[in-house]
């Protein structure tokens, strides 16, 4: 009998209402890329894939750390003055195309197109085919595991109500000293001048 787990609310929730994916700072190339260059962006960056964009901004292809290994498995390493585009076409397996996404898709669409497509990643675009994006896997274990989305304000809620309890602690603690301090000098007071305090 197969165990049928509820499925988490979250995964419901689109990439733009949850956050989930890189849209600052995105390392892509061009068509007429120098190879050369592309090795360097992956070294640089330590990304392991990049979308290749025309210059209109549409995303057109990708080329990962993959195809680097077909590069070194073919020896073709010898010219990497070639273009992108031209070390593309040594791919020794089928390539089905960039797999892409948008912001308005859920979380749950875009792990069920991930393992369909046995892919680390997807770029994310607009309308238009432009990129605006990549989600991957690193940030769907990250919206699953390490800080499910549709508990991040209750988890900003509970780090706000510890901050609380640890200032009003500290407090407490410190009124705690100044009351012992207190008492420590008015019974120091007590043994040198007794008649002082007795007149108190």
């Amino acid at each position: 009998m197969s165990l049928c787990m509820p499925m988490p609310a979250f995964m419901k929730q689109t990439l733009e209402e949850l956050g989930v994916g890189t849209y600052a700072n995105i390392a892509y190339i061009h068509p007429d890329t120098p190879l050369i260059t592309a090795l360097s962006v992956f070294t640089h960056r330590r990304v392991s894939a990049l979308p290749v964009v025309d210059h209109h901004g549409k995303v057109v292809d990708i080329y990962s750390k993959f195809d680097v290994i077909n590069l070194a498995a073919e020896k073709t390493y010898n010219n990497l003055d070639v273009t992108v585009t031209q070390a593309l076409r040594h791919r020794s397996q089928y390539f089905e195309g960039v797999m892409k996404c948008n912001k308005l898709e859920t979380l749950e669409t875009i792990v069920d197109r991930i393992v369909k497509a046995e892919v680390h990643r997807l770029v994310v675009v607009d309308e238009e085919s432009r990129i605006i994006g990549i989600v991957s896997l690193s940030d769907i274990l990250q919206a699953l595991v390490l800080t499910p989305a549709g508990t991040r304000d209750q988890t900003q809620t509970l780090t706000d109500q510890t901050q609380t309890l640890r200032d009003q602690t500290l407090t407490d603690q410190t009124q705690t000293l100044r009351d012992q301090t207190l008492r420590d000098q008015t019974q120091t007071s007590c043994v040198i001048n007794p008649v002082r305090v007795c007149d108190l």
